[in-house]
């Protein structure tokens, strides 16, 4: 195995790790065994927890097909949410905060957060004051459900309809998205 490939699974596993529990929670000891090296190793491949932290990129949100058209983004953006509930994955939305409250530099990963997350919505709602308020808002609603469904376990499937939740909460989200749009130009779909 090349030095490269080694620190490439250093970081996919660190990405995993910090993505999961945050940056306080995770020891570059714990990280070594995933991937079968020794910390020593690891540190040499890295430089430093924060140097890993930072290239790990754990706050990286999954691309978003602008494919989806505009008129049904809130709804995709809700689907996503309980997919990945459904599917016990980590959950972007959720864990955003926690990683900005347990970053090294939380500062840094709030600019991360706003150049990653927010800056996706903005490319659909426009890069004016309203288009950032607009995002703004999208984001906080997202980062409510998600931290709803999977850090207080509420609206569970066996009990919440997901088809109906999407539709009631996707219907909130879209009217931010909605709100002041020019038809026809911009939604991807005609």
């Amino acid at each position: 195995m090349t030095a490269d490939s080694s620190r490439d699974n250093v970081v996919r596993a660190a990405r995993r790790l910090f993505g999961e529990r945050g940056y306080r929670s995770v020891t570059i000891r714990e990280v070594a065994a995933e991937v079968g090296l020794s910390p020593a190793m690891v540190m040499k491949l890295v430089g430093s927890k924060e140097q890993l932290y930072a290239d790990a990129e754990p706050m990286s949100p999954e691309p978003y097909d602008l494919r989806v058209p505009r008129s049904r983004m809130g709804y995709e953006l809700v689907r996503r949410i309980l997919d990945r509930r459904e599917q016990d994955m980590a959950e972007p939305w959720a864990r955003a905060a926690y990683l900005t409250h347990g970053s090294p530099d939380p500062e840094s990963s709030r600019a991360s957060f706003h150049a990653s997350y927010l800056s996706m919505l903005r490319e659909v709602l426009g890069d004016d004051p309203d288009g950032l308020r607009r995002s703004e808002l999208v984001a906080a609603m997202l980062i409510g459900l998600a931290t709803a469904v999977r850090t207080l376990r509420l609206l569970p499937p066996d009990r919440v309809d997901v088809d109906e939740l999407v539709e009631e909460y996707g219907a909130r989200v879209q009217s931010l998205i909605d709100e002041g749009a020019v038809t026809g130009a911009d939604d991807p779909a005609g």
